[in-house]
């Protein structure tokens, strides 16, 4: 069944038309006498009825479907059939890159640029929220209440500070010394919790005003919306580039909106990516035979390969992979506009990849965008290409509501691995279980991290006690180390390198060890980011796999409407300590449970199902008998009531599967 909010392509007037299902039509429905319960949001002032109202009603289920203006077409509102609905269907490719044959200064600085437009981007949303604060905080109402809100948050952050000292001075974090200040500290929070409360109905309230009474909040939109146009414009990128930027600034905007959080700066790190995005869409066969100047694929045989990465002097000889009768090779040829001319303007020139075909590219589709993405991974680059496609279907994917269950998410050691997920169907509870092999070789990059730290450590150590009287130069260096923090083996490096570089005569035999030990930590660290990043990778690939399995078997999925990041605050919400434990909360780290709860919401998305967030104990509720019980420690407890004895996570699970009926 098609719900509404679906987004629709239909073919109307000789085009093609992309909209929004307003409002399902049962079999035999009038649409005239539709119209009139229609909400006044859908039937917006201007908008044109392009559909014959004398028309017999359908016997079977109908839709209407409005589109949005634009500079060609006005908005409209249209009675469609099932069978007039032409689907999209959008497929993601990605494929392993070897490093660029002819990479380039020009490509580092473009990638630079785009960083810099980022924080540009997230600059302009702080000052546009700083200034939005300011014209609700003007109301008399708001600035009242936000008065009482920022007493409360001052008194709160002394009382911590008096905390922090007596835990300095016992050198005890909680105990006796700090029982007074913790129950102030969660009273006053009890307090500003129920006045945020109350402040935020007052400021949805002034913002109502305020948008009645001038056009502030109208004029305010519309600055943001010139500066970040002002903002691309003086970037300097290409448009493929800055529209993927914006993109990603768009997403970022309202999921911190959403989620009452801010954007952060960048640091640059030489991590970017180029996107070509292919006006019109491109074939396979018009990738693969080079007749497009955007992107090309030459195939080339595996000989021919293995002699193209010798052949270039910036790459090393890899091996292949143990399944080369699986795997394809060739040279993905995209086109960057990184060059300069005489003048200075930016031309555009070739960028050629070595790329491992792991999978056939697919038939029957056309390619919309590509991206290039080089990912820092300790000292090295990992890169990849991302191949966007789209292929038109007659059918549009349906909400499927056939089968639904209840997810509980958690972590716990069981045989096997760490159990992240329990599910039930009504008829069958299973769990799913990170396997061990994965948890081993997190544990071994935890251990490489720890080898990696007493080493800088003792570096450190070393290197000040040789450094009782450098060469001026190497002063304020040397101050700097002292300085520091922490040790960070990168700092360390950084001296040694131009201790190497600049004044090789002081101190020769000193140097060489000290070069010794700069090799030795880098080649750990290079160990350390690549098990890390790879075995991540692996972690995300398992998830990815198993919310497949789920979304294709269950047409709803029901979770906790749980803040996954309070489990990460070393502080609960009310100023008392985080209950995890050290084991917990490194159990917590290696589960990810975000990762497996995003690929759940992609692929119920993909395969026309939903994801539905359920507010409500699903722990402390029993499933036998539906009495709420108080909270109990261990895994498996027994209610009070009826005396089932029973796992709590399963019991969640069947909670959360029985809410869906």
């Amino acid at each position: 069944m098609y719900e509404n909010g679906a987004k629709v392509t239909f073919m109307a007037e000789n085009s093609k038309l992309t909209g929004y299902v307003v409002h399902v039509l049962r079999a035999g429905e009038k649409p005239l006498e539709s119209l009139s319960s229609l909400d006044a949001k859908v039937l917006i002032p201007g908008i044109e009825r392009r559909f014959d109202e004398k028309i017999a009603p359908l016997q079977e289920e109908s839709f209407f479907v409005r589109t949005k203006k634009t500079k060609t077409v006005p908005a409209g509102l249209y009675w469609l059939s099932r069978e007039e609905f032409c689907g999209v269907r959008t497929l993601v490719r990605q494929y392993g890159l070897l490093a660029p044959l002819n990479w380039g200064d020009d490509c580092i600085e473009h990638m630079f640029l785009q960083n810099r437009f980022w924080n540009v981007l997230v600059e302009i949303e702080r000052d546009n929220r700083d200034k939005y604060r300011a014209i609700v905080g003007s109301d008399e109402q708001v600035a009242a209440i936000q008065g009482e809100v920022d007493g409360l948050l001052a008194r709160i952050a002394e009382i911590q500070e008096q905390r922090t000292q007596l835990r300095i001075r016992y050198r005890k974090k909680n105990g006796i010394h700090t029982e007074p200040l913790d129950a102030s500290i969660k009273a006053l929070k009890a307090q500003l919790k129920e006045l945020a409360r109350k402040a935020k109905a007052v400021r949805d309230e002034a913002r109502v005003r305020i948008r009645g009474a001038g056009p502030e909040l109208k004029n305010l939109e519309e600055e943001r919306r010139q500066l970040v146009k002002d903002g691309y414009n003086g970037s300097g990128l290409w448009w493929g580039n800055y529209n993927a930027v914006i993109d990603s600034y768009s997403t970022a905007r309202r999921r911190a909106m959403k989620e009452g959080a801010e954007l952060r700066f960048h640091r640059f790190d030489g991590s970017g990516r180029f996107t070509c995005q292919i006006m019109g869409g491109m074939s396979i066969e018009e990738l693969t035979s080079g007749r497009h100047s955007v992107a090309q694929v030459r195939k080339v045989s595996g000989g021919q390969f293995t002699d193209l990465i010798r052949s270039a002097p910036a790459l090393q000889l890899q091996a292949i992979g143990s399944r080369r009768h699986t795997r394809e090779y060739g040279v993905l040829r995209v086109t960057v506009y990184t060059g300069r001319d005489e003048e200075g303007k930016k031309t555009r020139r070739a960028l050629d990849f070595p790329i491992i075909l792991h999978r056939p590219l697919p038939e029957g589709v056309a390619l919309k965008t590509l991206s290039i993405n080089r990912k820092k991974v300790g000292t090295d680059y990992r890169w990849s290409v991302t191949f966007t496609f789209s292929i038109e279907t007659s059918q549009l994917q349906e909400r499927r509501r056939d089968r639904s269950c209840g997810i509980n998410l958690g972590w716990k050691m069981v045989e096997g691995g760490l159990r992240v997920a329990t599910i039930n169907d009504g008829k069958e509870t299973r769990h799913l279980v990170l396997p061990q092999v994965i948890l081993d070789k997190l544990a071994y990059a935890e251990k490489l991290q720890g080898r990696i730290d007493l080493a800088t450590n003792a570096n450190y150590a070393w290197l000040l006690g040789k450094m009782e009287n450098p060469p001026e130069p190497l002063k304020d260096d040397v101050a700097a180390l002292r300085r520091a923090k922490r040790p960070h083996p990168a700092k360390f490096a950084r001296f040694v390198i131009k201790w190497r570089n600049e004044y090789p005569g002081f101190a020769p035999q000193s140097l060489r060890e000290a070069e010794a030990m700069r090799k030795s930590v880098k080649r750990l660290s290079q160990e350390q980011h690549h098990l890390r990043d790879k075995v991540q990778r692996r972690r995300l690939e398992f998830y990815r796999n198993e919310a497949k399995k789920i979304a294709q078997q269950y047409g709803v999925i029901r979770l906790d409407k749980m803040d996954l990041r309070q489990m990460t605050l070393l502080e609960k919400g009310d100023g008392m300590p985080n209950d995890l434990t050290d084991v917990a909360r490194y159990h917590r780290k290696t589960a990810a449970l975000s990762e497996f709860r995003e690929w759940l919401h992609k692929q119920a998305l993909k395969e026309g199902g939903r994801v539905e967030m359920v507010a409500m104990q699903s722990t402390r509720i029993c499933s036998a008998c539906g009495r709420t019980m108080e909270p109990a420690a261990g895994l498996m407890w027994r209610c009070r009531c009826c005396g089932a004895l029973m796992d709590r996570d399963e019991n969640a699970a069947a909670n959360l599967q029985r809410a869906f009926g």
